[in-house]
């Protein structure tokens, strides 16, 4: 599941005109494994193309009883990253 509060990536766009959490891409999934579900992501900062999460090191994510609340964590884990992107950018 990808959620993202920009248009279409195969639409062209300027890239200079995007501000804010336009400028990133969270996309969010689950994977089901022995001990549970635990939630995937992915944030990509658009304007460069710098993958903010997945980093090397980052830990580990925890595991959920449901695909459901996997990608509501991780959701909101990627929205906590994208804000702290915009306060802090790298």
């Amino acid at each position: 599941m990808t959620y993202s509060s920009h248009a279409r990536r195969d639409a062209p766009h300027d890239q200079s005109d995007r501000s804010g959490r336009d400028n990133y891409h969270v996309a969010v999934s689950s994977r089901r494994t022995s001990s549970g579900t635990v939630p995937t992501l992915k944030v990509t900062r658009l304007s460069d193309a710098r993958v903010i999460y997945p980093f090397q090191g980052h830990a580990d994510m925890p595991f959920f009883e449901s695909a459901q609340a996997a990608e509501l964590f991780a959701q909101t884990y990627g929205l906590k990253l994208v804000d702290g992107d915009i306060a802090v950018p790298e």
